[in-house]
């Protein structure tokens, strides 16, 4: 186990982080002050060191000095260019503004500790959880299912992936990853390309829904100066610029079915050739691919090529959505309460039982991003001394009241089903005139993209305008 002093005052920002970092498998000790640290601790016998640049600015005692070995991070309320280059001249590894999320802490947290275990030379023990060991590649002893990480689940259906995804993770073979919107399928692409020996080099993430049809070619094969009208340079494309290292297209039933043809030359052949170009370039990638659509159905409408769905399910790996998760959907709220509460400079909220029922009791159409999204609501707009369930604000809330309202009024009759689906579907139906799909996707608690996949999904038409 490696361990962390964290030397801050009591009213440091930086004091937070001793909870979160224990819970993450580090063994913390913290002190008020350099000299306290100094007096009552072998600094030396620490992995790393979590200075707040604070108490290096009240320093009483000018004759004590830092030991290096361990590395240290230098954290500052007060953050400037100047203090940076001395910190780091010092000897700091790493300077950061305070507060730092703790997302970004925990990265660099684990990249110092991983320099510490090749300067020690010197590998952790086999069943440490967070640190990776120096003779395996970066991030591989991330175990699944930490928020280390970056995916979090302990339920049987998780651990049935994570079991999959670690025999996946070593080769380089195509993977289809298929699930709901918002379950978490690019942080898989991610954990494979960290897993893999690919990790040093890129991941190149692509949403294919989110570029326009007649630029998708352009962005990912690349074009040449003026093979276009507006094409005055010459562009590689995101399909090279991931050359030796993993390229994730996110929802690829997307994608137009000449860009399809083109893809599938480059899994076939391994090369790419530019819009308007006459030669074709070698390529080295690994592809991950992702979808919330029936490929199968896709191919026998005529809307996927067959021969490229065929190259794309070599292996597939299937997201559970999170009503289905258990008591995850408990660990995951925990867990985003406090890094929603860290985001807004908020104290940690304790996790109430009235808190948890109300998120036990949701469907979540939109899953973990639809949680992420109600828990940031609620720390935002609850008061300071408690977390309210109130102000998740759940989309299923709206639309029921919505469908009480209709009800009180006289309009019953045109809502027709009882589950979530029919609400959400009648609720959209119903304000899409006089509401813009902003409005709308804020209203329901779910991105702009959400409500688009869930208006393919159930079919719903957008307003027409006049």
């Amino acid at each position: 186990m490696h361990s962390i002093m964290i030397i801050c005052p009591d009213h440091s920002p930086l004091k937070e982080s001793e909870k979160w970092l224990s819970r993450y498998g580090f063994q913390v000790n913290t002190s008020n002050s350099l000299e306290q640290a100094n007096k009552y601790y072998e600094l030396t016998e620490f992995h790393l060191l979590l200075i707040d640049q604070e108490a290096i600015n009240h320093l009483k005692e000018p004759h004590i000095e830092l030991p290096s070995p361990p590395n240290r991070i230098v954290l500052d309320s007060k953050a400037s260019l100047s203090t940076g280059v001395n910190s780091m001249a010092q000897g700091a590894l790493y300077y950061l503004p305070l507060p730092t999320d703790s997302e970004t802490l925990l990265k660099h947290v684990v990249n110092a500790l991983e320099l510490e275990d090749q300067n020690q030379s010197k590998p952790s023990p086999k069943n440490d959880a967070t640190v990776s060991l120096s003779n395996v590649p970066k991030n591989e002893a991330l175990t699944l299912g930490t928020p280390a990480s970056g995916i979090i689940g302990q339920c049987p259906p998780m651990e049935e992936l994570f079991n999959d995804m670690r025999k996946i993770a070593g080769t380089d073979v195509t993977v289809l990853i298929r699930g709901e919107s918002g379950t978490g399928k690019e942080l898989v692409a991610k954990a494979l390309h960290n897993l893999s020996r690919r990790h040093n080099h890129p991941i190149i993430s692509v949403n294919c829904a989110a570029i326009p049809e007649n630029l998708i070619e352009s962005e990912l094969f690349g074009h040449e100066k003026g093979a276009f009208t507006g094409a005055n340079s010459s562009h590689d494309g995101l399909i090279y610029a991931a050359d030796k290292g993993t390229l994730f297209l996110d929802e690829i039933g997307e994608l137009p079915l000449e860009a399809q043809a083109r893809l599938l030359r480059v899994l076939q052949e391994g090369e790419i050739r530019k819009v308007g170009a006459t030669q074709s370039t070698k390529v080295n990638i690994r592809l991950i691919t992702a979808t919330h659509r029936n490929l199968i159905d896709m191919v026998k409408n005529g809307l996927f090529r067959e021969d490229l769905y065929y190259r794309l399910y070599v292996m597939e790996l299937l997201l559970p959505p999170l009503r289905e998760r258990e008591d995850d959907i408990s660990m995951l709220a925990k867990i985003l309460l406090e890094k929603a509460c860290l985001k807004h400079n908020k104290p940690i909220y304790k996790y109430n039982q009235a808190f948890d029922r109300a998120i036990r009791s949701h469907h979540w159409p939109g899953n973990v991003r639809e949680l992420e999204n109600a828990i940031e609501r609620a720390v935002i707009l609850s008061p300071p001394e408690r977390v309210e369930a109130a102000n998740l604000k759940l989309a299923n809330q709206q639309i029921q009241n919505v469908a009480t309202k209709h009800s009180l009024s006289g309009e019953s009759s045109t809502l027709i089903g009882t589950t979530l689906d029919d609400y959400f579907k009648h609720f959209v139906l119903s304000h899409q005139q006089k509401m813009t799909e902003t409005q709308l996707a804020h209203s329901l608690g779910i991105s702009r993209k959400s409500l688009w996949e869930r208006r393919q999904k159930l079919g719903i038409p957008k307003k027409v305008t006049e």
